[in-house]
């Protein structure tokens, strides 16, 4: 019930007139409703005298199922009141016997989606290539692909490509598997399985990118620099350290320990002819020199005479061994 203004009274009249039109065809195709109606409207004196006895309180009423027999309804006028009832047979429109509230897609707020803005979610967090540098050391280009070598696993609570990225990460910054499991919401035993599950994959599909070029490939590709001033550089060598945790045996410490960098290391001897890696040694102990690496890796069987081979002061050793050789 609500108030109404003061309007037009003959445009009033025509609506309500209208009205009663729409009602009166309705109710005489409904069933159940005639039977209950003990009083309807139909000539426009009465109309008119009940609307002057209601134009200030109106009262509406709306329902679209009134063709259903177990739905009855009933309005009936009483003086000055008018009374309105309703009889619905439990069930009569199917209704579920229970309902729950669903809604379609994630809450940002309480899932681990990408949609939370605010949090870390592996690669899809990646927005440009500077950022997959800093975190991983490599271009999209590289990390696509190494992509392809990896299978994908319903099993895994990661993507393949959050997994690469672990990966990544983990050689790149040699940070822990506690913290990989942080940023990446799984557990440090999920992090440290991924790891070796992709470095056993990675290493056996990408161990024939290393080889050892001819000499006239080397030669053709060498900077203008070298062409000119060492135009028989077959290659440039170093050892290069990695540092590992402390070794759980006495025997194992004498051998990792470093005195150069202080700490245990594994060192390997690198070999670069162009700018691509050509040669990779096995990992010896941080304690081994740089000459024993050269000469024990096998290395120099791979050089020809007349090749130059640059290196550091750290080779002492190694013109007395090719000597020898020759």
């Amino acid at each position: 019930m609500y108030k109404k203004n003061e309007t037009n009274q003959e445009h009033r009249m025509d609506r309500y007139q209208r009205a009663q039109k729409v009602t009166s065809d309705n109710i005489l195709h409904s069933v159940g409703i005639q039977d209950h109606c003990d009083y309807i409207i139909t000539s426009t004196d009465e109309g008119n005298n009940l609307m002057n006895q209601f134009k200030e309180v109106s009262t509406q009423v709306a329902f679209e199922n009134s063709v259903n027999k177990n739905f009855v309804f009933s309005c009936e006028f009483v003086g000055s009141d008018v009374c309105t009832q309703a009889t619905i047979q439990k069930n009569c429109f199917n209704l579920a016997s229970s309902v729950q509230d669903k809604s379609c897609g994630p809450d940002s707020l309480q899932v681990d989606s990408c949609l939370s803005y605010n949090k870390f979610h592996g690669f899809d967090c990646i927005k440009d290539e500077n950022q997959l540098k800093d975190l991983t050391g490599v271009t999209f280009k590289v990390f696509n692909l190494l992509l392809p070598f990896l299978s994908d696993s319903n099993k895994n609570l990661l993507d393949i490509k959050s997994q690469l990225l672990l990966f990544l990460i983990k050689i790149k910054l040699g940070i822990t598997f506690s913290a990989l499991s942080v940023f990446l919401k799984i557990s440090r035993r999920t992090a440290s399985k991924i790891f070796f599950k992709l470095f056993d994959v990675i290493c056996s599909k990408t161990k024939n990118f290393i080889f050892w070029p001819d000499k006239y490939s080397i030669t053709q590709t060498l900077p203008n620099s070298f062409k000119i001033n060492y135009p028989n550089c077959r290659c440039i060598i170093d050892c290069t350290e990695i540092k590992v945790e402390q070794p759980s045996t006495v025997e194992q410490c004498v051998y990792l320990y470093s005195t150069y960098k202080s700490c245990y290391t594994v060192k390997t001897l690198v070999a670069v002819p162009n700018g691509m890696i050509s040669f990779l040694s096995k990992c010896y102990g941080g304690r081994t020199s740089d000459s024993f690496i050269t000469n024990d890796s096998g290395f120099l069987e791979k050089l020809e005479p007349g090749d130059e081979v640059l290196a550091d002061k750290g080779f002492p050793g190694i013109k007395t061994e090719c000597e020898n050789n020759n």
